[in-house]
């Protein structure tokens, strides 16, 4: 595992205290990215908690995936996966450390936004893009194989989505063939409220 120099960003340092502002962050691990070997995955520590700003930033953004209770936000910008927690964020698919940056300014700037619009916007609590059997299906092995005992990974997808399966059953998902997909459609699941074993 590759980690980075443990970079550190500080925001504006007048600005006031609150739970919507990101103020610095540090770049903790480098990754190779498992959907695109040519890109990477970062994970950011954060100097704290910026989970209250989530509805309001789902608010804004149309396509986001929150789950509430698990306090997760799942977004997309430049082909970017980036998903929020309460004090860490990810990035996947980004073209290098610099991109990574980049994007983290970005989610300052979003975050300063939120605060400032605080007052005129109504927080949307709603889950947004809802997973589909298909989402789950598209990230299968598609060997339809009926080791996890179901007749086609279409249907396995189905109960999978309905919480009558576990991913766990898809034992070819977990052979080295299928690394990437297992990568996205894992972070996928996570980001919607499901089970995943990451």
């Amino acid at each position: 595992m590759q980690k980075s120099p443990h970079r550190t960003r500080s925001g504006d340092s007048g600005l006031a205290r609150n739970t919507a502002t990101m103020r610095s962050y540090r770049i903790t691990h480098i990754l190779p990215c498992l959907a695109d070997p040519d890109k990477i995955r970062a994970i950011v520590e954060l100097d704290e908690e910026i989970h209250e700003a989530f509805p309001y930033v789902n608010a804004i953004l149309k396509g986001c995936i929150y789950n509430h209770p698990a306090m997760i936000l799942t977004l997309k910008k430049d082909g970017k996966m980036i998903t929020l927690y309460p004090r860490r964020v990810t990035v996947a698919k980004a073209t290098d450390e610099n991109d990574v940056m980049r994007t983290m300014e970005w989610i300052q700037s979003l975050l300063q936004e939120v605060e400032e619009r605080k007052r005129e916007l109504q927080p949307d609590f709603s889950r947004g893009v809802e997973l589909k059997a298909l989402d789950i299906f598209k990230l299968l092995p598609g060997t339809n194989c009926k080791a996890c005992g179901e007749l086609t990974c279409l249907a396995f997808a189905v109960m999978m989505l309905s919480g009558e399966i576990s991913i766990m059953r898809c034992a070819p998902l977990f052979t080295p063939d299928f690394k990437d997909k297992r990568y996205v459609l894992f972070e996928l699941l996570k980001s919607a409220g499901h089970y995943a074993p990451i």
